[in-house]
């Protein structure tokens, strides 16, 4: 089974994640699709996705945005550690096919974002077909309690587990930020680029074409 998993809340999963689910329905309409969604209110479900929810109530706003950014590593490991798992930024969107063969290739070892311009590793882009790492980054991960987790938690176990584990850099052929003009994959947008009309044409093109 290939499985691309993203993880989200009822306010972006009306944003952003039903555009990316059917932007890799009509590019990849071979990859399973699964969407987990915390907190949800009055779902509305894309057909061909498999949906899991779950209710939590947070804190503070730390923890809630750093759970938001790390469940979809949870849900990895809970569901899929004995098969290949890429998880992609739900602030994302499909805008080329992609083929079986690649997913298997990408797959292989971890795969992971980096950024552009730090020695930082990103959690927008990841794939891996190793059960030990997604069980080291749950253990991780869990280690401390959630009340106490900090915003970009998520990067912060993959930057933990750098130390033991060996990545490779997932090239612009599957993600790009801002602008996409390697054509890759997966394009995703931060920060002030959601606003931003000089990267939002892009996204907004392929969006009217996918949905």
């Amino acid at each position: 089974m290939r499985t691309v998993l993203i993880g989200c809340d009822q306010a972006y999963y009306d944003t952003w994640a039903k555009t990316l689910l059917r932007s890799i329905q009509h590019y990849a309409p071979w990859v399973n699709l699964h969407c987990h969604v915390v907190n949800p209110k009055n779902l509305t479900e894309l057909p061909n996705v498999r949906y899991t929810t779950e209710h939590r109530v947070f804190s503070n706003d730390d923890s809630s945005i750093s759970y938001l950014q790390a469940v979809r590593f949870k849900v990895a490991y809970e569901e899929y550690s004995n098969q290949p798992i890429m998880i992609v930024d739900t602030d994302s969107i499909c805008t080329k096919e992609f083929f079986p063969e690649d997913y298997d290739q990408v797959v292989q070892g971890q795969t992971i974002l980096h950024h552009p311009k730090a020695d930082r590793w990103l959690a927008g882009f990841f794939a891996t077909n190793n059960p030990v790492f997604l069980r080291d980054y749950y253990t991780e991960l869990t280690s401390k309690p959630i009340d106490v987790w900090q915003w970009g938690r998520d990067q912060d176990v993959l930057r933990d587990l750098s130390f033991k584990y060996k990545y490779t850099q997932a090239d612009k052929y599957w993600m790009s930020i801002g602008k996409n003009g390697n054509q890759s994959v997966f394009l995703t947008l931060k920060g002030d680029q959601k606003i931003k009309d000089k990267y939002l044409a892009y996204y907004n093109q392929v969006k009217d074409l996918v949905c």
